[in-house]
C-alpha cells in the first residue's frame, strides 16, 4: 500500500433536525463559540453553523440543518474530518484511497482550506484538508483542482478571497478567537 501520511482529528459535522436548539445545546451548556454560519450552496439551501472552543481549530463541529431520519445519504454523521499537513499529503491520501477502491472524491476549496471529500465503505464522509495562511467567512465551496502546482492553487486562493468580508491572516483570526473565548470564560 502506498505510504499514508499521518493525519491530526479536527472536526465532526452532524446533520441536524433543529438547529436553532442545537446552536443554543453547544453554546449555552458546552461552551463553544459560533465562528461562522451560512447558507450551503446545495438543494434546499440548509444552513450550516460552525462552532469551537479552540482558537487553533475554526470549528469543532459543524451543524448542518435537513435531518431526515433514513432520508439523508451516510445518516447523522455529516462528516469526520482530520487535518493533513500539505497539499502534497492530499494528493497521497487520494492516491491511496484509489488504490484501496475509492471511486468518489470531491476536491473543494473553502478559501480557509483545501478539502478532498470521500466516503468510508458505509458511506460516511470523510474530509481530508490543509490549512490556509488566511481565514475566510464560511462557508464557502468552490471547486479545486489539485492537479495544479501548490504555489498556483495558493495564489488563486489569496486572488479569489482578498476582497471578501473577513478576510485576513489565520493567526489574526485565532487571536480574536482566543480572545472571545478568554471573556466569555474569564480567563486572562
Amino acid at each position: 500500500m502506498a505510504e499514508i501520511p499521518r493525519l491530526r482529528f479536527s472536526h465532526i459535522g452532524i446533520h441536524v433536525h433543529d438547529i436553532e436548539a442545537m446552536v443554543a445545546f453547544y453554546t449555552e451548556l458546552l461552551g463553544l463559540e459560533i465562528t461562522d454560519r451560512g447558507k450551503l450552496p446545495l438543494p434546499g439551501e440548509p444552513q450550516i453553523v460552525f462552532l469551537s472552543a479552540d482558537p487553533q481549530e475554526h470549528h469543532q463541529i459543524a451543524l448542518v440543518e435537513g435531518r431526515r431520519d433514513g432520508g439523508i445519504e451516510g445518516g447523522v454523521l455529516n462528516q469526520i474530518s482530520f487535518h493533513a499537513k500539505s497539499l502534497a499529503e492530499l494528493r497521497a491520501i487520494k492516491a491511496a484511497a484509489e488504490k484501496i477502491g475509492v471511486t468518489r472524491f470531491l476536491p473543494i476549496s473553502h478559501g480557509r482550506g483545501w478539502s478532498l471529500y470521500f466516503p468510508d465503505p458505509e458511506g460516511n464522509g470523510i474530509e481530508c484538508f490543509v490549512d490556509t495562511p488566511w481565514h475566510v467567512r464560511q462557508p464557502v465551496v468552490e471547486p479545486l483542482d489539485l492537479s495544479l502546482p501548490d504555489q498556483e492553487i495558493l495564489a488563486q486562493t489569496e486572488a479569489t478571497y482578498r476582497e471578501t468580508p473577513d478576510f485576513q491572516p489565520m493567526e489574526s483570526w485565532k487571536e480574536a478567537l482566543a480572545q472571545r473565548l478568554a471573556e466569555r470564560f474569564g480567563e486572562p
